[in-house]
């Protein structure tokens, strides 16, 4: 019988701290900043938008939203600038929109098609199309975000996501227009056609 043993050995490692030269670049910001005009209005509207109720709360580290299957709720952290809690919630009803599972005497039932860094991509991208018809630039974030997420697999299953991003960030900008017309600026309106059409097909 052949017998397998793990050994571990020693090792020289280094902190960042020992090193010296220019700063290593990073992906994104780490929340966006910024007040947006007609906030109460806009959050008022994607409330009523959303497909389940919203709240603020405590949540892990880290996380500024999350959609609950179980609780059929979206939770978005306190505290956070008006910029990054628009951004957040658009991002968290995507996901309440898209990719919901059912839910039978509090468990979760089936899983999803789509794999979750597909989701989170998928979310965030449509976060980010509402957001520039809006006048939030959250391409600093978006991007990065999209980036942490996609790997070569991930960004061919994304190509095939397209038309739902299209199709949701239509939705909602038109549900946006209806409640708030005053919000989002008219180039945005002319760059975004989107918030004329209807999204149903």
């Amino acid at each position: 019988a052949v017998v397998e043993k793990c050994r571990f050995r020693t090792a020289t490692v280094f902190d960042v701290s020992q090193t010296v030269g220019k700063e290593l670049p990073s992906l994104g910001v780490e929340q966006l900043t910024g007040s947006v005009s007609g906030y109460a209005s806009l959050i008022a509207a994607l409330k009523e938008i959303s497909p389940v109720p919203v709240d603020t709360g405590v949540l892990r580290p880290g996380a500024y939203g999350c959609y609950s299957h179980v609780e059929e709720r979206i939770t978005i952290q306190k505290g956070l600038t008006q910029a990054q809690t628009v951004k957040t919630l658009i991002h968290e009803i995507a996901h309440a929109r898209l990719h919901t599972l059912p839910v039978l005497n509090g468990v979760v039932m089936g899983s999803h098609e789509k794999s979750r860094p597909t989701r989170e991509i998928e979310a965030e991208s449509v976060a980010y199309v509402v957001c520039q018809y809006l006048g939030i630039d959250t391409s600093e974030y978006s991007l990065g975000y999209v980036a942490g997420w996609g790997r070569d697999r991930e960004m061919k299953a994304f190509k095939s996501s397209l038309a739902c991003i299209r199709n949701t960030a239509a939705e909602l900008i038109n549900g946006i227009a209806s409640r708030c017309p005053e919000i989002g600026r008219p180039a945005a309106r002319e760059e975004h056609p989107l918030a004329d059409r209807t999204a149903a097909r």
